[in-house]
């Protein structure tokens, strides 16, 4: 499923690096896009949860604003 991810604190590439990263490492997730200019992140979620994906990058110390 298909999934927008809006993220706030995110001021550089190494910021979008590590959202990228830290997204691809929940299994069955695919096609990860981070733009910075955007604040957002899309991607081909798997079976993961929206949960999955908030504490994926809530972990890393960046804020989800909102999952569509």
């Amino acid at each position: 499923m298909r999934k927008i991810i809006s993220i706030d604190g995110m001021h550089c590439e190494h910021c979008s690096a590590a959202v990228a990263e830290a997204l691809q490492a929940l299994p069955g997730v695919q096609n990860v896009q981070v733009s910075l200019p955007d604040k957002q992140a899309i991607l081909e979620a798997g079976s993961n949860s929206d949960e999955s994906l908030r504490n994926a990058i809530e972990d890393i110390g960046f804020d989800v604003i909102s999952i569509s």
